[in-house]
């Protein structure tokens, strides 16, 4: 392993661990102890946490994708015509998994979070029954999220089983 594939890796598992983490944390930590706030004080803790959390998640998702994309392509001049034969179908699967990762970070980020941000920077307040949806929609895709990173994690350790 070169020099720079290994520096790759290391940043893919880096992001990988600061996008999981930061999306757990969120999870067991951030939203528990805004339910735990009086509805006044929720909105704002959820916002500023999320202010936190947003760039924090869109970035080292990207930093996932375009180190994996690196990853890949090395992996893919290294086993040259043997790359489909050997790694297509978990190549798909895990490429399919990983568009759903984006696709519910984007969701929680941008969909979730950005709007309690936006809410709260504007001073627009949420009702009680609004702000407790998207907070159960938020920890819903936190999980959702999580079982899918955890699922791609595992079929991308299986590039390195048994092929060298």
């Amino acid at each position: 392993m070169s020099t720079l594939d290994f520096f790759g890796l290391w940043v893919h598992l880096l992001a990988l661990v600061a996008y999981g983490g930061s999306t757990l944390a969120l999870l067991i930590v951030v939203l528990p102890a805004a339910n735990a706030q009086g509805h006044p004080l929720r909105h704002s803790f959820l916002a500023q946490a999320l202010r936190f959390y947003d760039p924090l998640a869109i970035a080292t998702l990207g930093v996932v994708v375009m180190t994996g994309a690196f990853n890949l392509t090395r992996y893919k001049d290294a086993l040259r015509g043997r790359f489909f034969s050997e790694v297509g179908w978990l190549l798909a699967w895990k490429l399919g998994f990983a568009f759903l990762v984006i696709m519910v970070g984007t969701y929680i980020a941008f969909g979730l979070g950005h709007r309690i941000v936006r809410a709260e920077m504007s001073g627009e307040p949420y009702e009680p029954e609004q702000l407790d949806s998207m907070a159960r929609r938020l920890a819903y895709a936190c999980v959702l999220n999580i079982v899918l990173l955890s699922i791609t994690t595992w079929i991308g350790l299986e590039f390195g089983h048994g092929r060298d």
